[in-house]
């Protein structure tokens, strides 16, 4: 059963080969575009830091981009109206969901942790990377969840797609993907610094510079917001 599940999620994102490019290229391209900025930067934390960023850009387009809007196009196709006539429960859909993707972003992150180690001489001594895997796969659980909630409480594809990207550029311009919080107005830093890519892209950093990751608010919020959002998608989980 897992099996058959995990193979028709893999299916499902193969179909939206745009999704992939947008996953997997974006932030290759937004470091390529950096170049200059990285090779003029003084602080060698800057390309750490710069880590984190790409990685939670991934994961919400892979969360927003794919989730969001699969599971839609799979009620609309009535597919989870015969899965419901299985054995099959909610939590058995999303848990397959995840391990069919998380695989697919680990294998990222590690292609783009090599690159920026070649060509901006990204230090790898040092590093925490079962705590760099682990928070990494927090993040994308956390997005995957809220993207599913999105999807569920939406009437149809059209609508999901609509609020997932609507979520997708807020978390993209005001919660510390493409601007950094600490160059916002005081009031804007204050909003940004609640949002789950502020949760992810701090934990990130924190987990591959071998900062305390307990400090301030930020896993935490990121092991409770994926806690609630797990619950809300089983509880509004749509068979159609």
């Amino acid at each position: 059963m897992f099996r058959g599940l995990i193979k028709y999620h893999v299916l499902s994102l193969v179909r939206e080969p745009i999704t992939m490019f947008l996953g997997i290229g974006l932030p290759f391209a937004v470091l390529m575009m950096s170049a200059n900025q990285i090779a003029e930067a003084t602080s060698p934390y800057f390309i750490d830091g710069f880590l984190g960023v790409l990685i939670a850009m991934a994961i919400m387009v892979l969360c927003f981009n794919d989730s969001a809007y699969s599971h839609a196009y799979t009620r609309q196709i009535k597919f989870l109206r015969r899965l419901r006539m299985t054995p099959v429960k909610p939590w058995h859909y999303i848990v397959t969901g995840i391990l069919s993707r998380i695989a697919i972003l680990i294998g990222f992150t590690g292609v783009l942790v090599g690159v920026m180690h070649v060509v901006f001489d990204m230090s790898l001594t040092d590093r925490n990377w079962l705590l760099l895997l682990g928070i990494t796969s927090l993040a994308f659980i956390m997005f995957y969840l809220i993207g599913m909630f999105i999807a569920n409480v939406s009437q149809n594809s059209k609508m999901s797609q609509g609020l997932a990207m609507a979520a997708y550029f807020l978390l993209l311009t005001v919660g510390g993907v493409l601007f950094p919080i600490a160059n916002m107005p005081y009031a804007l830093q204050t909003v940004a610094s609640w949002l789950p890519s502020a949760f992810a892209i701090t934990s990130l950093q924190n987990a591959w510079m071998g900062m305390d990751i307990l400090s301030g608010h930020y896993l935490v919020t990121m092991i409770t917001t994926t806690v609630v959002f797990g619950l809300l998608s089983v509880k509004f989980f749509k068979y159609e």
